[in-house]
């Protein structure tokens, strides 16, 4: 005797739904299903699931603490909980935007960068509307490595080599009414910006400033980043600053500032290999011109 099995429409249309009989459920853990590289595959893969970010963290409530956001699958949708932002996709979006990009590789406590301004030193005083150069020893970057501000911005995680960040530097100097200035200063006005993107020599980042700066009173920042311009990710909550912050005149009568020789100590430096980056000291990109500031990135 023979047996024929047969399905009804409705039954069909249901298991067809919910993926049984037309493969829509992705098969977890196997990566991409034509090549089986987990970089190209649109499946998460179990390995990588951190099941801690399913707790808020208020197994012990402390006082003033918030409960985190949970996922049980990394966030990878967490863009959508935000419909009305566009997807950062490499691109500074001024209005803007979220992006999705895990934060990538952290470097150990030994490997954390440092950086200190060595002219002009917090103080000094300089001639205004004179050439002079700003130089930065810094330590646990590696530096020299940059990608395209205008296509791959935030685009990629963070990446170490040898153990140590790669990235690059950033000075930033901002007009204040006095030394004692409380007020917080606008980020979007600026009087120099400049992207560091060749390698430290000696372990000292420099940028010259043409023209000087008018007479004032200014404060000078670094912005220590990754490759992909996204500040340095560390792995302890609790760490020394990872920028310097120098303070300074700029006056008719002050002394011109001189250039600092480069730390003799070899330790002191985690720069690349010396070698000629793409795009030297960095091109205009239009960025920061808003308070009437020279910005290059």
């Amino acid at each position: 005797m023979r047996f024929t099995a047969t399905i009804s429409t409705p039954l069909f249309v249901l298991l067809s739904l919910i993926g049984v009989s037309v493969g829509l459920v992705p098969r977890q853990g196997n990566g991409d299903n034509n090549t089986g590289d987990p970089q190209t595959s649109l499946t998460l893969d179990p390995k990588v699931i951190a099941s801690a970010f399913a707790n808020d963290g208020q197994d012990v409530p402390v006082a003033g603490q918030v409960a985190s956001l949970t996922s049980t699958n990394n966030f990878i949708n967490f863009c959508l909980t935000v419909p009305d932002l566009p997807i950062t996709n490499g691109q500074q979006i001024q209005s803007g935007s979220c992006n999705p990009a895990p934060i990538g590789v952290i470097p150990s406590t030994e490997k954390m960068p440092s950086s200190k301004f060595t002219n002009p030193k917090n103080g000094d005083t300089i001639a205004s509307s004179v050439d002079f150069t700003i130089s930065m020893a810094i330590s646990n970057l590696r530096t020299g490595n940059f990608v395209n501000a205008q296509k791959s911005y935030f685009a990629a995680p963070q990446q170490l080599d040898g153990g140590t960040i790669l990235g690059h530097s950033h000075v930033v100097v901002e007009k204040l009414s006095s030394l004692d200035q409380t007020t917080p200063t606008n980020p979007k006005e600026f009087a120099f910006f400049k992207g560091l993107n060749a390698a430290a020599q000696g372990g000292v980042l420099t940028a010259d400033v043409p023209g000087g700066l008018p007479a004032g009173t200014y404060r000078l920042c670094s912005i220590n980043t990754s490759s992909n311009h996204q500040p340095v990710i560390v792995p302890v909550a609790q760490h020394g600053a990872l920028d310097d912050c120098v303070y300074f005149t700029a006056n008719a009568g002050g002394a011109p500032a001189t250039n600092v020789p480069a730390p003799t100590n070899p330790t002191a430096s985690s720069a690349a290999p010396t070698n000629s980056p793409t795009g030297g000291g960095g091109g205009r990109s239009g960025g920061g011109r808003g308070g009437g500031g020279r910005g290059r990135r």
